[in-house]
């Protein structure tokens, strides 16, 4: 009776066993997918010059890796409050922007 039960229990240690060697290797398979940031990211950027600003933003496309200029402006800190406007894509579709 006692080689009967040791018999069970190393063929249920054995199936335990291989249950798990199993799940490794279906896990390792199966790798997480990459992060939806979705295609498109929007940054924006501001910087001093003399006595003026420049602020503007642009797109990325995670996809391709390419970048474009949305709009670009420049702030002069001066009594008329004038202001240039370089770039302006905005209600543009990125492949219109230049």
């Amino acid at each position: 009776m006692k080689i009967y039960i040791n018999h069970q229990t190393k063929f249920f240690f054995m199936g335990v066993f291989a249950v798990l060697i199993l799940l490794l290797f279906l896990g390792s398979t199966q790798a997480p997918p990459p992060p939806n940031y979705g295609r498109f990211q929007l940054s924006s950027w501001a910087t001093p010059i003399d006595n003026g600003s420049l602020v503007g933003a642009f797109v990325i496309d995670t996809a391709t890796g390419e970048t474009k200029t949305v709009y670009s402006r420049f702030f002069k800190y001066s009594k008329d409050k004038e202001s240039v406007i370089f770039t302006n894509n905005l209600k543009k579709t990125f492949t219109s922007m230049k």
